[in-house]
C-alpha cells in the first residue's frame, strides 16, 4: 500500500459561507514520497445533487512509477491558521467532465487523473488555511497480456481527446476536453508527425467570440450560450449554432447573414458537429447511451444536403459521413431489398435517398468511433469503409472493401471505452494515417500507420 500527503496552502483566507463565492487560489506543490504524487489541488465551489453549494478540493494525482495502481482512496483534512482541524472529506477520481470513475479503475504508470474531494466543514464560518490531501493505492502487476507496440500505432496523448482536425498530411490539431463543453473551452494542441513536436495552441477562433457576436446571435444568456454548440468552420468565414429552442442556424463569423437550416428540434439533443470538406458538416443528435442517433448534413452557407434529422433512418452507432457530406454510414436493423430485416452497416446517399446494406455485423455502441467512408472520386461511389468493432474480445480496426465484399481485420486498437465515453477517428488527407481518439479514464490519441498494416 502506498500512501502520500499533500499540503495545499492557501495564502489568502477563504470564507466558506453557504452562499459566498469562491475566490480562486493557487495551490503550492511540496515534495512527496516517490510513487503517487498530488500535482495540483485547489478549493472550488460546486453544486451537489440537491443543488446546494459545497466546497470541493479538486486536483490531479500522478502515478510516477512504472507500476499500475488500483483501489485509489483520497481524503483531505482542512486546517485553519492556528493549525486546528476544521473539516475533512473523502473523495474519488473523476473524468474531465467531473463524473466519478468506476471503482475498478487502474491508474497507469506515468499517468495523472483528476479527483474531487467534497469538504465537510465543522463550522459554516470556518476559514481555511491549509488542505492536506492524502492518497492511497495498491500496486498491481502490469497486464502481461498486453502486446508490445508493433510500431504501427503511436500514442500521442494520454489525455481525454475529444476532437481532431487534420491541418495537412503531416500535422493535426487535437482538443482535450469534456464533450458537453463548447469547443472554445477545450484545450487545443498541435502535433507535427515529422518533428514529433506537440505544443499547446490557442483556439483558432478565440478572437471571434466577442460580446457583440453573442448579442447578434442572441446567445448572451450563459445557459443558452453553453447549449448553442457554437462552432466555426475551420479556415472558413461562417459559423453554426443552435438557438434557445434548438433551431439550427449558420451565420457569417461576425454574426450577420443568419440562415436557419432546420427547426422543430426542441426535443432533440445536439451532441456533436463534425466538419468535413468545403465547410460541410454532419450534426448528430441523441440523448443517453443506447438511444438512437439522428443526424443531418449541410454546409455553412445554410444549404441542407440531407433531410431533417427526424426524416433520416436512425442509427445505433455514431453515423460517419464522407468528406463531401453526401454519403453517410449508419448501423442498425433495416429492411433490405429482399424483404429481410438484417442487422449490419448500411450506406445512405442523403442527396437521392439511396440506401443499401454494406455488410452484416454486430455493431458496437455509440461510444465507439464513427465509420470513415472512402470515396472513389473517379467512380463517384464509396469504395471502402473503416470501422472499429469488438472482435474476439478486443477492439479491432476493420476495413470493408465494397467492390470485393470483404471485411478485413487491420489491427487491434488500444481503446478501453466505458458507456459514457466518446471516441472518434479521422483519416489523414493523404490516406496513410488514421487518428483515433477517446475521452474517459482510458482516453488518449493514437496514430495508426496504415501503410505498415494489411491492405484492404
Amino acid at each position: 500500500m502506498m500512501r502520500l500527503n499533500f499540503l495545499c496552502r492557501i495564502p489568502l483566507l477563504l470564507l466558506l459561507m453557504a452562499a459566498s463565492p469562491v475566490i480562486a487560489q493557487e495551490a503550492t506543490q511540496e515534495p512527496l514520497a516517490e510513487g503517487l504524487h498530488i500535482v495540483s489541488a485547489a478549493p472550488e465551489e460546486q453544486q451537489d445533487i440537491y443543488g446546494q453549494n459545497i466546497q470541493v478540493a479538486v486536483g490531479e494525482v500522478l502515478n510516477n512509477t512504472e507500476t499500475p495502481y488500483a483501489n485509489l482512496l483520497l481524503s483531505a483534512q482542512v486546517f485553519d491558521a492556528d493549525e486546528e482541524q476544521i473539516g475533512e472529506g473523502f473523495g474519488y477520481l473523476v473524468d474531465i467532465c467531473g463524473a466519478g470513475l468506476l471503482p475498478d479503475y487502474v491508474l497507469p504508470p506515468a499517468h495523472s487523473q483528476r479527483f474531487n474531494i467534497p469538504l465537510e466543514l465543522y463550522e459554516n464560518d470556518a476559514e481555511i488555511d491549509t488542505i492536506q490531501v492524502t492518497a492511497e493505492g495498491e500496486p498491481i502487476p502490469a497486464d502481461a497480456a498486453i502486446e508490445e507496440d508493433s510500431g504501427a500505432i503511436t500514442q500521442i496523448s494520454d489525455q481525454e481527446v475529444i476532437n481532431v482536425i487534420w491541418e495537412g498530411p503531416r500535422s493535426l490539431d487535437y482538443a482535450i476536453g469534456c464533450p458537453r463543453d463548447l469547443e472554445s473551452e477545450w484545450s487545443w494542441h498541435r502535433y507535427n508527425r515529422i518533428s514529433q513536436r506537440d505544443q499547446a495552441v490557442d483556439y483558432a477562433s478565440a478572437e471571434l467570440i466577442t460580446p457583440e457576436l453573442l448579442e447578434i446571435l442572441n446567445l448572451t444568456d450563459p445557459l443558452i450560450y453553453q447549449n448553442s454548440r457554437l462552432s466555426f468552420a475551420p479556415g472558413g468565414t461562417r459559423l453554426v449554432y443552435q438557438d434557445r429552442v434548438n433551431r439550427f442556424y449558420t451565420a457569417a463569423i461576425d454574426g450577420r447573414f443568419q440562415r436557419q437550416i432546420f427547426g422543430s428540434l426542441n426535443n432533440r439533443s445536439l451532441q456533436t458537429i463534425e466538419w468535413l470538406d468545403d465547410d460541410r458538416f454532419i450534426a448528430r443528435y441523441f440523448g443517453a447511451y443506447g438511444d438512437p442517433v439522428l443526424y443531418f448534413t449541410a454546409d455553412a452557407e445554410g444549404r441542407a444536403l440531407s433531410l431533417a434529422p427526424a426524416n433520416n433512418r436512425a442509427s445505433v452507432i455514431m453515423p460517419g459521413a464522407s468528406r463531401d457530406g453526401r454519403r453517410v454510414i449508419i448501423a442498425g436493423t433495416f429492411d433490405t431489398d429482399a424483404g429481410e430485416n438484417i442487422l449490419g452497416y448500411y450506406i445512405h446517399v442523403v442527396t437521392n435517398g439511396f440506401f443499401e446494406l454494406l455488410f452484416e455485423a454486430e455493431p458496437p455502441g455509440l461510444n465507439y468511433p464513427q465509420p470513415v467512408p472512402i470515396v472513389d472520386m473517379e467512380a463517384g461511389v464509396v469504395s471502402h469503409v473503416f470501422v472499429v468493432r469488438p472482435v474476439d474480445g478486443e477492439n479491432m480496426l476493420q476495413c470493408f472493401n465494397r467492390g470485393e465484399g470483404t471485411l478485413t481485420n487491420i489491427t487491434p486498437v488500444p481503446l478501453q471505452l466505458a458507456d459514457s465515453d466518446r471516441s472518434g477517428m479521422w483519416l489523414s488527407p493523404d490516406g496513410t494515417t488514421m487518428a483515433i481518439a477517446a475521452t474517459g479514464a482510458n482516453g488518449g490519441l493514437w496514430l495508426v500507420n496504415l501503410l505498415t498494416l494489411p491492405h484492404c
